[in-house]
C-alpha cells in the first residue's frame, strides 16, 4: 500500500498538483480506507486509491475555488476613499490634528476611520455617553477653531 501511495502521489503531482496536497490527499485516502466498514480486495487497492484520490483533489480544488471567490467578495474589496481623502480637506485634517490629543483621537476614529460610537468606546473602554459628549465637545472645538481661520459652514 505504501509503494501505491508513492505512486498515486507521483500520479497527482504530473497533473499539476503541490507535493503536500498530493500527500494530504493521499493521507485522506489512507483514513477513508481506514474507515470503511468492509476490506478492499488486494487487486482493487490499487484502482480504488488512485479514484479516490482523483475524486478527493477534485472535491478539495472545488472547495477551494469557491473559498477563494468568497474571501474576494468580502475582504478583498477595493477600500472606499473616504471623502476626507482628497486635497480640498486637508485643511480640516491640519485643524483635527492642532486640537487637544482626546478630541482628535475621537474625531479620527469617528470620521476618519469609520468606527461607530459603541466601537469607539469599546475600544477606549469609555461608556458610550462618554463618547458622545466628548465628540459633541470636539465638534464644538473644531468649530471654533475653524471660524477662527474664517471658515464658516457654507464654505466647507
Amino acid at each position: 500500500m505504501i509503494g501505491f501511495a508513492g505512486d498515486v502521489i507521483s500520479y497527482l503531482m504530473k497533473s499539476g498538483v503541490s507535493k503536500e496536497q498530493a500527500e494530504d490527499v493521499v493521507q485522506d485516502i489512507f483514513v477513508k480506507m481506514l474507515e470503511l466498514p468492509v476490506a478492499i480486495p488486494g487487486e482493487k487497492i490499487r484502482a480504488f486509491m488512485y479514484r479516490s484520490a482523483i475524486r478527493r483533489y477534485i472535491d478539495k480544488y472545488r472547495r477551494d475555488r469557491r473559498y477563494m471567490e468568497i474571501l474576494r467578495q468580502e475582504f478583498f474589496k477595493t477600500p472606499e476613499l473616504s471623502p476626507f481623502e482628497t486635497d480640498q480637506y486637508d485643511f480640516l485634517v491640519e485643524e483635527v490634528e492642532r486640537l487637544p490629543r482626546k478630541d482628535a483621537l475621537l474625531l479620527d476614529l469617528f470620521y476618519f476611520q469609520n468606527f461607530s460610537i459603541s466601537e469607539i468606546a469599546e475600544l477606549l473602554s469609555y461608556s458610550v455617553s462618554k463618547v458622545k459628549v466628548g465628540l459633541h465637545r470636539s465638534r464644538q472645538k473644531l468649530k471654533k477653531a475653524l471660524r477662527q481661520k474664517g471658515y464658516d459652514h457654507g464654505n466647507i
